[in-house]
């Protein structure tokens, strides 16, 4: 199940930052599908969570909110720059925890036995 929703989580990353292929409209749903799953990752990691853990997902809360009412106040320019600084924040330091916990995503070490 965790394999799962990392996979799921890691998919609906990809797409959410791929704004100008997909189209704003399919950012805004997989952004809520990427928040959600953000929060259920919280939840069955909730064991192994450290202060840094929280402050990342504060800040992915932070930056839908933005995005939120960067959407509503659209002749703001000021609210949609915040988003946009916050969302670059968000998937660079998401790519570190990706790659610190999740190194096994591309290959597989194999150990041997003795």
């Amino acid at each position: 199940m965790k394999k799962a929703l990392n996979i799921i989580l890691f998919i609906t990353f990809v797409f959410t930052n791929l704004v100008p292929i997909t189209g704003i409209h399919i950012h805004k749903m997989l952004s809520s599908i990427f928040l959600l799953m953000c929060i259920v990752h919280v939840i069955v990691y909730r064991n192994k969570l450290k202060r840094k853990s929280l402050l990342l997902m504060s800040f992915v809360m932070l930056a839908f909110i933005s995005g939120v009412f960067g959407f509503i106040f659209d002749q703001v320019t000021l609210i949609v720059s915040i988003h946009k600084i916050i969302s670059i924040f968000c998937v660079f330091f998401l790519a570190i925890h990706i790659f610190i916990f999740h190194k096994n995503i591309l290959y597989k070490r194999k150990v041997k036995k003795v």
